[in-house]
C-alpha cells in the first residue's frame, strides 16, 4: 500500500524506457533495447533493400537511427561476454540485411562494430563521472559499487576497459578532458 493505494506486484516494468525485472536479470533490458531497434529497423527495411542507395548512406542511417536506439540506457548494463555476444548477434543480423555479405562475416568483421560502439560511450560516460564533485551521488555510487576497482570489478562494469587500475588512479586520468577522449578512440 502506499498512500492508501494498492500497488501491484510485478515481475517486470518499464520506467524511462529501460525495463527492469525482478529476477534482476542483467539480459532483460538489453533484450527490450534491442527489441526497439528491431522494430526500428524493420520500418526502415525498404530503405535496407533498396538498391540505388549507396551502401554509406545505408550505414550511417543505421548508426543513426537503430544504433543510438540500442544504446539507451547502455551505460546501466553489466556489459558481460554474453550481452556483448547478444549485441554483436543483432548488429551482424542488421548488417548482413544492410551489406549482404554473410553472417559470420558480419560477426567477425563488422564494418560497424556496435559493441565497441557501445564500450566507448560508456567509457566517455565513466570520464564524465570521474571527473563530477566528489559529492555527487552517480559518483558516490560507481565508488561504492567498485569498491576500489582494480581486481575488484566486476564482470561488464563500467570499468571494464580499464584494466584492472584503480579508480583514484582514474581519477587523475579523466581530469584531463583530452586524454581521456585519445583512450576513449582508442579503444579496440
Amino acid at each position: 500500500m502506499l498512500n492508501g493505494n494498492k500497488l501491484e506486484n510485478v515481475y517486470s516494468f518499464e520506467y524511462l524506457g529501460s525495463r527492469a525485472q525482478c529476477d534482476s536479470d542483467d539480459e532483460a533490458d538489453v533484450r527490450h533495447c534491442i527489441a526497439i531497434a528491431q522494430s526500428v529497423f524493420s520500418s526502415l527495411f525498404h530503405i535496407w533493400k533498396d538498391h540505388r542507395l549507396p551502401r554509406s548512406m545505408k550505414l550511417r542511417l543505421y548508426r543513426l537511427a537503430v544504433c543510438s536506439t540500442t544504446a539507451h540506457a547502455c551505460k546501466a548494463w553489466s556489459l558481460t561476454t554474453r550481452v556483448q555476444q547478444i549485441i554483436n548477434g543483432f548488429n551482424s543480423r542488421c548488417l548482413h540485411v544492410i551489406t549482404g555479405q554473410h553472417y559470420r562475416v558480419t560477426a567477425t568483421h563488422p564494418v560497424f562494430d556496435l559493441v565497441l560502439a557501445l564500450r566507448r560511450r560508456r567509457l566517455r560516460y565513466l570520464g564524465h563521472i570521474l571527473r563530477m564533485d566528489s559529492k555527487r551521488l552517480v559518483r558516490r555510487t560507481l565508488f561504492a559499487y567498485v569498491r576500489g576497482g582494480g581486481a575488484n570489478t566486476p564482470e561488464g562494469s563500467l570499468l571494464q576497459d580499464c584494466h584492472g587500475r584503480l579508480i583514484e588512479d582514474l581519477v587523475v586520468e579523466a581530469a584531463d578532458r583530452s586524454a581521456w577522449s585519445r583512450k576513449v578512440n582508442s579503444l579496440t
